[in-house]
């Protein structure tokens, strides 16, 4: 069985796990905000691209239910998830390398920690594709943990469930948005610390097409 594979059933297997554990997006409050700050069209059309549970969906429609939202994700689990805590919007299970299947263009497209689960050839894909599903002035939010790309590896929880994280590095999010013409608007990272050591490390990048 591939990377993908084994991903896919863990994340339909860990679907109410994960939303116990994630829904309140509290800890991300801070990157939500700065999109929101720079999303000036007040029903604006916004893709939420590896939605989950609709966590962070759920965070701009409480603060402007005029947005008008699609999310996707590849678990059918997560998306029955999603529909519950949104009943009133629209989400379909689509893979997000299947993203250039959507028809409509968007305001808005949120990668919300998708990167860490698709590979560095596929998140060049991905921006690539996401410009032409953006209409002109649109923006792209991205939140991936960050790190060297050769530490890419199987994560395996308590239960034995694996899922394969890929490491992505700032340096190259960066230059793929500008080799697709986007412009840089924020860019900001939290690190996690254990005995005053960094552990991890969390990018948040908002740029216009």
């Amino acid at each position: 069985m591939n990377k993908e594979n084994i991903t896919y059933q863990t994340w339909n297997k860990v679907a109410q796990k994960y939303e116990d554990k994630f829904m309140s997006s509290s800890v991300y409050t801070y990157s939500f905000d700065a999109l929101l700050q720079h999303t000036k069209i007040q029903n604006a059309k916004i893709l939420d691209v590896g939605c989950g549970p609709g966590n962070i969906t759920k965070y701009p429609l409480e603060r402007n239910p005029n947005f008008n939202i699609t999310g996707i994700d590849f678990s059918e689990n997560m998306i029955e998830l999603a529909k519950k805590n949104n009943p009133e919007t629209d989400f379909k299970v689509l893979d997000c390398r299947n993203i250039d299947n959507l028809k409509q263009k968007y305001d808005v497209i949120i990668y919300g920690f998708c990167f860490p689960y698709i590979s560095k050839e596929e998140t060049i894909k991905l921006i690539k594709k996401s410009k032409t599903l953006l209409n002109e002035n649109g923006l792209i939010f991205i939140s991936t943990m960050i790190d060297d790309y050769d530490k890419s590896e199987y994560k395996t929880s308590s239960s034995g469930d694996k899922i394969y994280t890929y490491y992505h590095q700032e340096n190259d999010l960066v230059e793929e948005l500008k080799i697709n013409n986007f412009k840089l608007l924020e860019n900001y990272k939290k690190e996690y610390t254990k005995n005053n050591v960094v552990i991890a490390t969390d990018l948040f990048l908002i740029a216009k097409r």
